[in-house]
């Protein structure tokens, strides 16, 4: 293999995966701050749940479009989205593992629920873009 092709390959993969796993590191960065917290209570709430719905729509656009572009040639839209939702949902899961281990922060169960959400969302606006704004199935 010529380093022409090499490098080629090493570009294509980091145009592919580089946003995963930039966007991977702020969500890690974001969890490993002690005493993150907007405010108290109801606004500390209502700002922080959104946010994991949204990390996770984005991680899992992100993740859907490297995996088809990287491997996607000959599978189905559903399939790419499982892959993609299971990688993000696993990661979410290591997340809150990790934020057991940071002084002031909690992993918790119900968290999970809320970057599910994010990941469904991101899973519908990725079909919705391709399906109606593309026109493709």
């Amino acid at each position: 293999m010529a380093w022409r092709e090499i490098f080629q390959k090493i570009k294509k993969f980091a145009f592919l995966w580089g946003p995963v796993l930039l966007w991977a590191g702020i969500i890690y960065y974001l969890s490993s701050r002690p005493g993150l917290a907007i405010g108290e209570g109801a606004v500390d709430f209502w700002t922080r749940k959104p946010a994991h719905v949204g990390e996770y729509a984005v991680l899992v656009v992100l993740v859907l479009r490297a995996l088809g572009q990287s491997f996607g040639k000959g599978w189905k839209f559903w399939e790419l989205a499982l892959g993609a939702g299971t990688l993000t949902f696993l990661y979410a899961v290591s997340d809150e593992l990790h934020q057991l281990l940071v002084p002031t922060r909690s992993g918790k169960f119900t968290d999970l629920g809320f970057d599910l959400t994010g990941i469904v969302f991101g899973v519908a606006f990725a079909w919705f873009y391709r399906r109606i704004l593309l026109n493709r199935a």
